[in-house]
């Protein structure tokens, strides 16, 4: 008995065709879903793939591979369209933020008493820190110095004046003002850094638990009615324009560094010392992926362009030139 082949490979084309068609799809996926999901029970992690392949790919793609100016562009026009978005939003914070999730989030950071007590020593040992207490010190003493009180009794004719206000004071005792001004800066300076010492203490004694709980009722109290427009109303298109670029610029720099790539190398050998011996399956059963999940996911994601494929005859093209060959190369 003789076979045509140009006939066997129309009869295969076509057989092959249908299995990719209409209701066959979801039954092709399945089949072959299930038939991956069983083998990969049979096959652990460290077999498939190695910490060093990881690595290599992370590598290539992550940390040397050009950053394309398309993808620049693209991010730049995402976060364009995400702030005209936040800009028109009407829904409250609330709505995406419950007020339990907001407590368990606000508890942690208030748990965090050695951060807590790092971040006041950073901020109160800034310049702007010392400028911030200066001021306040030179001011309230000056203004209690030229105040009614014991230093201006003593001054003849100060009392009267000082009702007068201020300016009386200084236009008849020009002298007093100078000389007030030159011993209170000279007592600030010589005295900042121990008010400085005070205010640290008297931030981690003052701002304990119960007060960073008020504080953060009193946030949610504040933020939680506001739309999502309304808190975003301070975002300034062009500053987050600029922002992007400085993210962008920072992460290729950050990409480079010696710390970045210990840092990944670290999760992923960690990952593999605790999974590498475990089967595949196992791993997918962890994340909660069954072969009718991923058939159905699958399915989903490819069934619009197999569609598409199968009408413009690509499809049927695609599996006539792979069948092909093996027709062409088959002698009876």
């Amino acid at each position: 008995m003789t076979f045509d082949k140009q006939e066997m490979l129309d009869a295969h084309v076509a057989f092959e065709l249908r299995r990719w068609q209409k209701d066959s799809l979801r039954a092709t996926i399945g089949e072959e879903a299930g038939a991956l999901v069983a083998w990969m029970e049979t096959v652990s992690l460290n077999e498939v793939v190695g910490s060093e392949q990881v690595m290599g790919f992370v590598r290539r793609i992550v940390i040397d591979r050009p950053l394309a100016p398309e993808a620049v562009d693209s991010i730049r026009e995402s976060v364009q369209v995400a702030l005209e978005m936040l800009s028109e939003d009407t829904t409250p914070l609330e709505a995406l933020l419950p007020r339990s999730l907001y407590d368990r989030i606000a508890a942690n950071v208030i748990g965090m008493e050695e951060l807590r007590r790092e971040v006041t020593h950073q901020v109160v040992t800034s310049s702007v820190y010392t400028m911030l207490i200066s001021n306040v010190l030179y001011h309230g003493i000056k203004d209690f110095m030229l105040s009614e009180n014991a230093i201006s009794r003593k001054i003849p004719g100060a009392t009267s004046l000082v009702r007068f206000g201020h300016n009386a004071f200084v236009n008849a005792a020009p002298q007093v003002e100078k000389m007030i001004d030159k011993r209170l800066i000279a007592f600030i300076h010589d005295n900042i850094q121990e008010t400085i010492r005070e205010s640290e203490r008297f931030l981690n004694t003052a701002v304990d638990v119960p007060m960073m709980e008020s504080v953060a009722g009193e946030l949610w109290a504040t933020n939680s009615p506001k739309t999502i427009s309304a808190l975003s109303g301070g975002i300034d298109p062009a500053a987050a324009d600029e922002l992007v670029e400085v993210v962008i610029d920072f992460w290729l720099h950050f990409r480079a560094t010696p710390f970045m790539l210990e840092f990944v190398e670290q999760v992923v050998r960690n990952y593999f010392l605790r999974n590498g011996k475990k089967s595949l399956r196992t791993l997918l059963d962890g994340l909660g992926v069954t072969s009718e999940l991923l058939a159905d996911e699958i399915h989903t994601a490819v069934a619009p362009a197999i569609t598409v494929a199968c009408a413009s005859g690509s499809l049927e093209a695609r599996i006539r030139r792979r069948l092909a060959a093996f027709y062409d190369s088959y002698t009876p």
